[in-house]
């Protein structure tokens, strides 16, 4: 009878510790580690004038469905560090729902978190940041609904079916991976309506294989910069531009593509509905369609509702199962300067075999003696410059920094998912008799490594990371 009476002290010790929480704050609330876990059993609203602090270190679970909502005037801060990230959880495997701000002075900001089964949403010029925060498990992961501006920044985004901006949301997406788009019809990142503004740049957008589903999808926003991202393996279009739904929906206008690598999907960028875009810098391959221009929502304007490719140049368009599509419906296609697998008019164009240095393996840089090398615009190299794609999942591996600490060589750099890694190195300036310092393990997540070289008795050494 003791025991059963301590053990039942100790479960009553452990419920009084987690702190329950729900309905509406009345004032300024932070939640921190000290109080257990936080345990959401109803949608906690936070009205206008107060904040919600999220401290490092803090795990939140909450029930099925249960959100967070952020009311005008009110703010949510989520403030986990590298190596003691804040937790948003369920309680069971049920989802929850969504971390909503609504009203142009509320705001999010989501720093070195993990949310699990659930999202974040924006609407009514509602703004935010999130950064360094692992999302994934849910279906709509990220939402702006005329939005004010959202800035995302080296987060990561897997297993979801969208992250949608829609009727004036302009955002930032920098250094991020988004991958593993698990429903038909989804897009890993879309722009419906947006206007001029938003950024998306060196982003890994990778594993969309079901039916009609893009990496990039921009409908009927404009001037729109994608700079310096891979994007592979998905079952539709690596980035699609046009209209939203119908005919007399606005067309994209001033979409610039420039320095991508874009492989394996079924359109590396199709144009469509009068829409414009451009397109330098960037390399396509192993693509049914290497580019397509034409009229999807017939009759967009009569004769002449074509898409438009409005300028480009220095590209590799090589390898792919067809250059173009037949031009029709008044659709333009102006390349200049590029190496295209096929005859395509423009001043600089070649068609000669770029000379990969291993198309097979997905290596594009150039070999020395490749056609492509100073033949483009203004004596540049044809096609994309690497690394390119997000930090954590880059198209080459590279090394982020190296230090001194202690007089050691400390080097950082990403290992991707699934990849093992070699990380070597040389005492010769000329980089020959690399030896093997330290090899890298494939783990389950991107993750940043750090290797230590102890010999200190070497004046000068030179290191390398390497990938099969």
């Amino acid at each position: 009878m003791k025991k059963y009476a301590f053990c039942l002290l100790l479960a009553l010790a452990a419920f009084q510790r987690a702190g329950a929480a729900g309905g509406t704050l009345t004032s300024n609330t932070v939640w921190s580690p000290s109080l257990g876990t936080i345990l959401v059993y109803s949608n906690l609203v936070i009205p206008n004038g107060i904040g919600l602090t999220v401290e490092a270190g803090t795990l939140v679970q909450l029930g099925s469905g249960i959100s967070i909502q952020i009311q005008p005037g009110g703010s949510i801060d989520i403030e986990g560090t590298s190596s003691n990230q804040v937790q948003l959880q369920p309680m069971a495997s049920a989802n929850w729902g969504t971390i909503t701000a609504s009203g142009a002075n509320s705001s999010v900001t989501v720093r070195f978190a993990e949310l699990n089964r659930g999202g974040i949403s924006f609407s009514s010029g509602a703004h935010g940041l999130i950064e360094d925060t692992y999302l994934h498990d849910y279906g709509s992961e990220i939402v702006g609904n005329s939005a004010g501006f959202i800035t995302m920044r080296r987060i990561h985004v897997k297993n979801y079916a969208e992250t949608i901006f829609n009727s004036g949301t302009v955002i930032l997406a920098e250094d991020s991976l988004f991958e593993n788009v698990n429903v038909a019809s989804g897009d890993a990142l879309e722009i419906q309506n947006g206007p001029p503004g938003s950024i998306i740049r060196r982003c890994t957008f990778r594993h969309g294989t079901l039916s009609n589903t893009d990496a990039l999808d921009f409908n009927g926003s404009t001037n729109v910069l994608v700079q310096d991202c891979l994007i592979y393996d998905f079952n539709d279009k690596g980035i699609s531009i046009g209209t939203a739904n119908t005919a007399t929906d606005p067309p994209a206008k001033g979409i610039v593509v420039t320095n991508c690598l874009i492989y394996s999907v079924d359109s590396g960028l199709a144009v469509k509905d009068f829409s414009s875009a451009s397109l330098y810098n960037s390399t396509i391959l192993h693509c049914p369609w290497g580019v397509r221009a034409y009229e999807k929502y017939s009759p967009y304007n009569l004769t002449t509702g074509g898409g438009r490719f409005t300028n480009g140049y220095n590209n590799i368009i090589w390898g792919n199962t067809n250059l173009v599509n037949p031009l029709t419906n008044g659709s333009v296609i102006q390349f200049t300067y590029s190496d295209l697998q096929s005859n395509l008019t423009g001043v600089g164009n070649i068609q000669s075999d770029p000379l990969f240095i291993n198309a097979a393996l997905l290596d594009t840089r150039l070999a020395t003696n490749s056609p492509a090398i100073g033949t483009g615009y203004g004596g540049a190299n044809m096609g994309a410059t690497y690394p390119v794609g997000a930090p954590m999942a880059p198209s080459h591996p590279r090394i982020e920094s190296v230090g001194l600490p202690g007089g050691m060589a400390q080097l950082h750099f990403w290992a991707d998912e699934g990849k093992t890694y070699s990380v070597q190195s040389s005492d010769s300036l000329n980089g020959g008799g690399w030896t093997l310092l330290a090899p890298v393990s494939a783990q389950a997540l991107p993750r940043l490594v750090e290797i230590t070289d102890t010999n200190t008795l070497i004046s000068a050494r030179f290191y390398r990371v390497t990938t099969p």
